[in-house]
């Protein structure tokens, strides 16, 4: 299996997804907000980072 497609197999994982987003949220002190993709895969970012994309939760460092 290729890195694109075992990279995708890993995102499209919300509870994975989720628990990275978290970490994040707390390594940078900000709430993160996990976001689905065109492709279906899942992708988060700091909430002041949106840009109109479908969030489906949010996640704080504490």
């Amino acid at each position: 299996m290729s890195c694109a497609c075992e990279r995708k197999k890993v995102m499209g994982d919300l509870e994975r997804v989720s628990g990275l987003a978290r970490k994040a949220a707390m390594l940078l002190e900000k709430i993160q907000a996990v976001y689905v993709r065109h492709d279906g895969t899942y992708a988060f970012c700091g909430v002041d980072e949106l840009s109109g994309e479908d969030v489906v939760e949010y996640r704080h460092w504490l």
